[in-house]
């Protein structure tokens, strides 16, 4: 459920966890999370897909071993 899915967002490395939630919690488009944090508007981007690649990653282990 959603707290599940908070517990792994949460495990995320800072720098994946902070753009992850800005973008799709929040819904900051990039260029504003780049100004906010002070990284270009790809870091932001390179940031939420690798955050997205981890997620999935934990989400399918937890699957399969559930």
């Amino acid at each position: 459920g959603l707290e599940e899915l908070t517990r792994l967002i949460q495990q995320l490395p800072a720098g994946y966890r902070v753009v992850f939630n800005l973008y799709v919690i929040e819904g900051y488009a990039h260029k504003e999370i780049a100004e906010l944090l002070g990284v270009s508007e790809n870091t932001s981007k390179t940031q939420l897909f690798k955050a997205k690649a981890a997620l999935r990653k934990k989400l399918e282990k937890q699957l399969l071993s559930g």
